[in-house]
């Protein structure tokens, strides 16, 4: 709160002097450069100043839990910090705050209490990204807790059907989702932003229904609303300084598809029958305080032979911002908690040869691809470059720090290859290993530090 106070402080001055030097000189100011998107047309934004330009820049990787050979988060937060990232996107599931148990239906008072643990350990991560010269930590949170119906082993993360009637299991997932997350807001007040919950506007795809049933849009835009409404109200009881931001959307359907999600979940929020249960509330901001999503570049299909589109990409996120803006929330912030690029698994290592950057999939050992490196280092630096002329994001979250080969079991060979740094691999005497894009981008943030400083193992 109290940076948000200086940097308003700081702007409002710098506007001041800027006014009193083009009224002393008799020149003319140019308004079209200064309005933002409030209109409607966020294409005329102004670029953002220093002081929030070099809070833009942030790096989300999944310290706990992770499948990161030879994680050590004093290393990667060091690595964080040498890159000049200002900001961080931490992950939180259920599993990760009640261990084992997490799978049974527990009772409420039994949620209120996170074992000591799993707060030792968030505390752990955030005190080493603050020491490494992080000023915003994000944790986003995906708390399914269980009742009755969804009380299995399964580590994906269930709802069950809604059913607004009073005493529902629906109801009494709603009551728990609310005493988890004010508990973990109370448990952890460092954490400057609650996101809640990770791409969850597509249907069956970060939740589920127990029974294995189909989800359909209508209901799950349903399900995200109630969700955002109690999630929100138990942050904002933990902690009421809080930033509580929508989950980020996935891109899956392209921007088109995020921009219609968003205004499906406006229009039910305005229709004032929403949340389930007594309390309705017809205002957004009682749901969130800034919108999430991830603008991939290779989901949202804007590349033209090989390179990308850049400014189709500002106009597909400015289409989804407008949507904020014609449902009358243009002075909210926009996080792009994830954003990077796929990658092709680059280059066959001939039988009996070693690489520094090979990984081995399937018995088939590959090295990087430099052509391909060399075009991930420049098209980086576009994205960045542009970001800083869109006003309304607040910060982007570069996914990810470390490549992972134990990732690629989930979503094949090509996310190995997310990270800024390949992961240690003691066989090649390996450690955390710079690729060229994790120079690139540490030229835009700003950053000084050594990424060779844990190269070797």
């Amino acid at each position: 709160m109290l940076k948000r106070i200086l940097f308003v402080f700081t702007s409002v001055v710098t506007a001041l002097l800027l006014l009193c030097g083009t009224g002393c000189t008799g020149t003319q100011n140019d308004s079209s450069n200064s309005g933002g998107a409030s209109s409607g047309d966020s294409s005329s934004s102004a670029p953002l100043p220093p002081e929030q330009e070099s809070f833009l820049y942030g790096i989300a990787e999944p310290f706990a839990g992770t499948n990161v050979s030879g994680f050590n988060v004093n290393k990667e937060a060091e690595l964080v910090g040498a890159l000049g990232a200002k900001s961080f996107r931490l992950w939180m599931y259920d599993s990760h705050l009640y261990g084992p148990k997490y799978t049974q239906s527990l009772s409420e008072g039994e949620l209120a209490n996170i074992p000591k643990g799993a707060i030792t350990m968030y505390e752990t991560y955030i005190e080493a990204l603050r020491d490494a010269g992080v000023e915003e930590i994000t944790c986003m949170g995906m708390l399914f807790p269980r009742v009755p119906s969804t009380e299995q082993v399964s580590d994906k993360c269930f709802v069950p059907r809604r059913d607004t009637s009073e005493g529902s299991e629906y109801m009494q997932f709603l009551s728990k989702l609310k005493t988890e997350w004010r508990a973990v807001a109370a448990a952890l007040p460092d954490v400057d932003v609650w996101e809640m919950a990770n791409e969850i506007n597509i249907p069956n795809s970060f939740f589920h229904y127990a029974d294995g049933s189909n989800q359909t849009e209508d209901e799950v835009v349903l399900i995200n609303v109630d969700y955002y409404y109690y999630a929100r109200a138990g942050i904002k009881e933990g902690n009421p300084d809080a930033v509580v931001i929508t989950p980020g959307y996935s891109p899956a359907y392209g921007f088109t598809g995020v921009a219609s999600f968003l205004d499906k979940v406006y229009k039910k929020i305005e229709g004032g029958d929403m949340p389930a249960g007594d309390v309705k509330s017809a205002d957004p901001d009682d749901y969130f305080d800034g919108v999430a999503w991830h603008p991939y570049d290779v989901i949202t299909g804007i590349f033209i032979s090989r390179k990308p589109d850049i400014d189709k990409w500002v106009s597909g996120n400015a289409d989804i911002y407008n949507v904020m803006v014609r449902h009358g929330d243009g002075e909210k912030e926009v996080w792009f908690t994830e954003f990077g690029s796929t990658y092709n698994p680059g280059l066959r290592v001939p039988e009996g040869e070693t690489d520094i950057t090979q990984y081995t999939v399937n018995g088939v050992t590959y090295k990087l691809d430099e052509k391909r490196e060399e075009e991930l280092a420049e098209w980086s630096v576009l994205y960045l470059e542009a970001m800083k002329d869109m006003e309304y994001v607040h910060t982007v979250h570069y996914f990810r720090l470390c490549c992972s080969k134990k990732d690629s079991e989930w979503g094949g060979v090509g996310e190995i290859y997310f990270g800024l740094f390949l992961e240690p691999d003691s066989s090649i005497h390996r450690g955390f290993y710079p690729r060229k894009w994790a120079y690139s981008i540490q030229s835009v943030f700003g950053g000084t530090g050594d990424l060779m400083m844990y190269a070797r193992d």
